[in-house]
């Protein structure tokens, strides 16, 4: 946990374009329990789903303007899940894996992520301030790379990958009262060096519910 922090204070990074597109929830015997998305999902949409931010300050917000609110719809639901359920997550590499040839050695560098929470229902994670607390994560840090997604065939660093998703996964507590616990994706992607002058800080994030029944 105190790795991710380290990753959000150090890390300078570039531009990109990564984000949940689909959860699922699946029972500790391994059946499906429910699909759900990120808030106010519209679809795998770039300008709609990606939220960046840029040098942000401790004020700074976690969650895009359209993600701040439990806002769902029939097409895209909240996922719901119960305790001790494993989640899963699909978001695409989009050439930060298999394509990119960064600085010093031309080469992908992905980075990691993690998820953050309160652990309370019916609470927010709101600030950067917030995503700073260890307490507040939940899982990670990952490799963004899980070893196996590809954004296509063929590309130079993904040499015998077939085109599919990355895979994230964590479990959830099995003590888990009742009640809708928000979550955030918070992904630092280090594509410029920490060490190179006027660097920029960045980070992506999704931002989505689930509903928790222990009835």
């Amino acid at each position: 946990m105190l790795q991710f922090v380290l990753l959000v204070v150090l890390l300078r990074t570039c531009l990109a374009h990564s984000w949940i597109d689909v959860l699922y929830a699946t029972s500790p015997e391994g059946d499906l329990r429910s699909e759900g998305y990120i808030r106010n999902y519209q679809g795998h949409i770039d300008a709609l789903e990606t939220f960046h931010i840029l040098n942000p300050t401790t004020t700074s917000s976690l969650c895009s303007s359209n993600q701040q609110t439990p806002t769902y719809s029939s097409a895209y639901p909240m996922l719901s899940a119960r305790p001790g359920d494993n989640i899963t997550a699909l978001y695409e590499e989009n050439g930060h894996v298999t394509l990119d040839a960064l600085a010093p050695d031309y080469r992908p560098h992905p980075g990691y992520y993690a998820w953050l929470w309160t652990g309370e229902p019916n609470t927010d994670l709101t600030t950067v301030e917030q995503m700073l607390d260890v307490d507040n994560v939940i899982a990670g840090p990952f490799t963004f790379d899980d070893g196996k997604c590809a954004v296509a065939e063929g590309n130079p660093f993904g040499v015998g990958r077939s085109k599919q998703p990355c895979v994230a996964t964590f479990w959830l507590p099995e003590d888990l009262i009742t009640g809708v616990y928000s979550l955030v994706w918070a992904w630092h992607f280090p594509k410029i060096p920490a060490c190179e002058e006027g660097a920029p800080l960045e980070f992506y994030t999704s931002c989505l519910d689930i509903y928790v029944d222990n009835s």
